[in-house]
């Protein structure tokens, strides 16, 4: 840690200031649950919804409960800077990171079939954790601990949730597997049988 450069461009340090406050259960929590509501309420998505609330508060409690079991101190190399609250070990920040960011981008992969959230989830985590040593407010090892449980923790709640998320798949699409009923190619057999009338009177 004291071989980082602590006298980067003004920039540089405003966005190691700035950018961690994205990784914070203070500021994704609201958000999360204000998103949770409107994807229960407006898009009938209560899986989603309660995959994402329990991920968030689960991974706040996890975070709380085992800073307060290892309560180790935060280094004291320079004066600590931006946000940071009770003991170093493991990383708050890495833990939302790995957790959140990618369990969004699974999310997003799997309803729309976008693969650029995960190299958003992963740009952003980089960022978040180097400026946690940046700021001297983690050790190294608060953050590969941090980076370790938000894994375990972003797999258990996929796993978990899994059987909710097929479900939903099969009610929403019970026929996608069989021929249609109704004519070739998506078209009723009304249709059908006026095109075919057409072709003969022509």
């Amino acid at each position: 840690m004291l071989s980082l450069d602590r006298t980067p461009p003004q920039v540089f340090d405003w966005i190691m200031l700035a950018l961690p406050w994205l990784g914070t259960n203070l500021t994704l929590s609201p958000v999360i649950a204000a998103f949770a509501l409107w994807v229960w309420l407006k898009r009938g998505r209560g899986d989603i919804a309660l995959e994402l609330v329990i991920l968030v508060f689960g991974g706040l409690l996890l975070n709380v409960v085992l800073k307060d079991l290892f309560d180790r101190p935060r280094p004291d190399l320079w004066a600590h800077r931006g946000q940071f609250k009770y003991s170093a070990y493991p990383s708050g920040h890495a833990i939302v990171g790995v957790a959140v960011f990618f369990t969004i981008a699974r999310l997003l992969f799997r309803e729309r079939g976008w693969r650029w959230p995960f190299v958003v989830a992963a740009v952003l985590l980089a960022i978040s954790l180097y400026s946690r040593l940046y700021l001297g407010v983690h050790w190294p090892t608060d953050v590969i601990g941090g980076i370790l449980m938000g894994a375990l923790w972003f797999v258990a709640v996929a796993l978990a949730f899994r059987p909710l998320a097929e479900g939903h798949t099969r009610t929403v699409s019970p026929g996608a597997d069989r021929p249609n009923p109704t004519g070739v190619g998506g078209r009723s057999t009304i249709e059908s049988r006026e095109s075919r009338e057409s072709r003969a009177s022509g």
